[in-house]
């Protein structure tokens, strides 16, 4: 990678919210440093030049987790991917994210790589926002205003861009509880085994109660400018899906995307790719769940 001259910059670690707070919205270009694995790289390169790096990662609560069966459970910001390798609570209760998790970089880069730092970057490839957004989590904001709460569905506004305002912070990631019969899947295609060469990418999640399959959730990568659930194709697998409304998902799913060429692939075999993958997620989870016993 071509090195430049580094810009001097300060390295600030806050004691609090407040403090942070005070050099965000400050004039000066401030940047959060959470894991720092892609940040460090393009201040590096040149791309980035802040006057500040906060370091964020030792705020009060950042390192949480905490889960409760009735009230799901809280990840704070800065809390590292590997916990979701690793975490007890999260292969339990949220195995979706475990198994996802399990396919993000190495984990020497999972150890550094936060929760937080993550889902801010908002890559349009962002396999830990797919396992997020079957799982309706909820990001949760600190500013100088107060506090606010922003669905994950809805912190995405393309293009690297978040609805994250300049002095707005995530302190915690929240994700309800979800019954014991819930099951998901999560398949994708790339050109690297790192995953940084998207082709195309899938998660699928619903639960059984009695004996229909419920609360469909479809997450898709690699199709836009952000990871995106499509809640039309979602609503035609409720009840018992059979081939007919396996077929009319995929195809809605095929309308509401919009890939482009890319020198790896181009965007009628990125159709092509998505095409299978959710249809063998979708089928895996049906047959897990008709499976188990009532």
């Amino acid at each position: 990678m071509e090195t430049r001259d580094l810009k001097p910059f300060h390295y600030i670690r806050p004691e609090s919210l407040q403090e942070a707070g005070r050099y965000l919205a400050s004039e000066e270009a401030v940047k959060l440093l959470g894991g720092g694995n892609t940040l460090l790289l393009q201040i590096r390169s040149g791309q980035e030049s802040p006057d500040i790096l906060l370091d964020v990662k030792h705020l009060p609560g950042f390192g949480d987790v905490r889960y409760h069966h009735n009230q799901g459970l809280k990840l704070g910001a800065a809390v590292n991917l590997q916990h979701l390798v690793v975490g007890l609570e999260i292969r339990r209760h949220y195995p979706l994210l475990h198994q996802t998790a399990q396919k993000l970089a190495s984990p020497q880069v999972r150890n550094r790589a936060t929760i937080g730092g993550t889902l801010a970057w908002a890559s349009p490839i962002s396999e830990l926002a797919a396992a997020m957004l079957c799982y309706d989590a909820v990001c949760h904001t600190w500013s100088p205003r107060g506090h606010r709460e922003i669905p994950l569905a809805e912190f995405y506004l393309g293009d690297y861009q978040t609805a994250l305002a300049r002095d707005e912070i995530i302190t915690h990631v929240h994700l309800p509880p979800f019954p014991n019969r819930t099951y998901g899947i999560y398949h994708r295609q790339t050109v690297r085994h790192d995953g940084r060469r998207m082709i195309a990418g899938a998660a699928v999640l619903a639960y059984r109660k009695q004996q229909a399959l419920t609360h469909w959730r479809i997450a898709v990568l690699g199709m836009d400018n952000r990871p995106k659930r499509i809640p039309d194709a979602e609503a035609v697998l409720e009840g018992t899906p059979g081939e007919a409304e396996i077929a009319r998902a995929l195809e809605i799913v095929q309308e509401q995307i919009h890939p482009a060429d890319v020198d790896y692939a181009r965007a009628d075999y990125r159709r092509a790719s998505l095409n299978a993958l959710l249809k063998q997620a979708i089928t895996e989870v049906i047959h897990h769940l008709q499976s188990i016993r009532s």
